[in-house]
């Protein structure tokens, strides 16, 4: 058994205290919405940007069926968030899914001090996802290795770094 306090003084905790130290969230509100599960986040991600866009005049309502999030003025939209990975190197959006039921993506972004909304409609984020390098390698593949078209797919990067997100 290992006590609390011998956990407190032992090398492993110094460097998970080290880790920590890096998270850009440290000392950010954000902090809590981050540490929340995979799928919680997914939720709050949907709820923050229904409550977004409804504030701008948007009619939010109830997606059709599981294949989207919302839809807002009638548009399906399928609603992705990401915070920072790693130091802060790049946002992931992950289960990008080409071949659901959707008119755009919307890609959250939540930095330490801010939340950002982009989207693209389908055709433009699965041009950018079903892509092949030249080994034939599909380089945005989220799941079954690089040789085969899974159909779910994540972008790695910063909002510039895609010209065709578009501003909410």
């Amino acid at each position: 058994m290992i006590t609390a306090e011998q956990y407190s003084n032992s090398k492993v905790f110094a460097l998970i205290e080290k880790e920590q130290s890096k998270d850009p969230y440290i000392h950010s509100p954000f902090k809590a919405f981050k540490s929340l599960s995979s799928k919680k986040k997914g939720k709050f991600f949907e709820h923050l940007y229904a409550e977004y866009v409804s504030g701008k005049g948007f009619k939010v309502e109830k997606p059709d069926n599981s294949d989207h999030d919302r839809k807002v003025d009638g548009r399906k939209k399928e609603i992705k968030g990401s915070f920072l990975w790693g130091d802060g190197t790049h946002f992931r959006w992950q289960q990008i899914r080409p071949g659901q039921d959707y008119d755009d993506v919307v890609f959250v972004c939540v930095y330490p001090d801010r939340v950002e909304f982009y989207e693209a409609d389908k055709v433009t984020v699965a041009a950018a996802v079903e892509i092949q390098d030249e080994n034939g390698f599909w380089i945005h593949n989220q799941h079954g290795g690089k040789k085969v078209n899974s159909g779910t797919f994540c972008l790695d990067g910063f909002p510039p770094d895609f010209e065709w997100l578009k501003a909410v």
